[in-house]
């Protein structure tokens, strides 16, 4: 068995079982990436892709098996590399994340400014993407990290850190009745119609789970995951929003008031993801520390080496997040 044929395994199924898709992704031939995998199936002496004449249609349940093992063993080739470069203080490279267009625009670029000055010859590259899709990603080692807020749950090859706390604000045009009020309740956000992010892909919002343990029903009648969005489509009338309180600037956003919903719907968390089998390299490690300053080295090391106590992990879960600093306290 060769690392060549594993990396031409994992390429087929990254590329939807299309080999000459594969074969132009990594700069070989089709004819040669068939004759490697016939090749690893005989030496191997079992079935790893299921057939439909000559195309590949899928994984059998050994091949699933054998595609897990194959991607762990590339990282760990991966993660010879890192240490090297990191021993040589190499610092050039691509560092990618997988993040929300809030978290995007609102939160990281003064991080990224003071991240670039410390690294100014490793390129960056950013991704949106739903946590779905940031998952896929981290499984397929296609990213280094993704930061997201909400509650899924990520596959176990995940490590999930739980980095700070945060309230959404209702916003609204300044003629619009809601504005009358001093405080205003779910039942008042359900008399309108509601601009809001996108629903999860799975399960629901807390604002729908919020408001159907009241007895109500939201008319979400527009959603984006673009608070920007949100906040234009709010300016033409077509309800009230519901967005980050990062997204919301009292100056810049003067066309519009801001309610806080702290106390009104449950707060939210951003975590901080990134694969297992990753090796962090010293560059990754400062990025946390730009982005969540109260998350140390050490604290973190401990984290995944399962050395932290489990209430101190549970921060993690939903309703468990007290001890995590909001994120105004240190608002970028």
């Amino acid at each position: 068995m060769k690392l060549h044929q594993l990396k031409y395994l994992v390429a087929i199924v990254e590329n939807n079982f299309n080999i000459t898709t594969a074969a132009e992704k990594i700069y070989t031939s089709q004819p040669g990436i068939s004759k490697q995998l016939r090749l690893l199936e005989d030496e191997l002496d079992l079935k790893i892709f299921e057939r439909g004449g000559k195309q590949l249609t899928g994984l059998t349940a050994l091949g699933e098996d054998v595609v897990k093992h194959a991607r762990r063993a590339l990282q760990e080739v991966e993660n010879i590399k890192r240490i090297a470069q990191d021993k040589n203080q190499v610092e050039t490279g691509h560092f990618s994340l997988a993040t929300t267009q809030t978290q995007a625009q609102y939160v990281l670029p003064e991080v990224f400014k003071r991240f670039h000055a410390r690294y100014p010859q490793l390129q960056i590259d950013i991704q949106h993407g739903s946590a779905e899709q940031m998952n896929d990603l981290l499984e397929r080692k296609q990213i280094d990290f993704a930061i997201a807020s909400d509650n899924k749950s990520l596959s176990s090859d995940i490590i999930k850190i739980p980095c700070y706390n945060w309230d959404r604000v209702i916003i609204f045009p300044q003629d619009h009745p809601m504005g009358d009020l001093t405080r205003p309740t779910l039942k008042d956000i359900a008399k309108y119609p509601i601009v809001t992010y996108k629903e999860p892909d799975i399960g629901e919002s807390s604002l729908v789970k919020s408001m159907r343990n009241e007895g109500l029903k939201p008319n979400i009648v527009f959603t984006a995951r673009d608070a920007d969005v949100i906040k234009t489509y709010v300016l033409n009338g077509m309800g009230i929003g519901i967005i980050a309180n990062m997204a919301f600037n009292p100056k810049a956003d003067s066309q519009l008031i801001g309610f806080s919903a702290q106390g009104i719907l449950p707060r939210c968390t951003t975590w901080l993801a990134f694969n297992k089998n990753l090796l962090l390299r010293r560059y990754m490690y400062c990025f946390i520390e730009l982005f969540a300053p109260h998350i140390t080295r050490e604290w973190l090391d401990g984290y995944i080496n399962n050395e932290i106590p489990n209430d101190e992990k549970s921060t993690a879960d939903e309703g468990k997040q007290q001890s995590l600093p909001m994120h105004q306290m240190w608002h970028i």
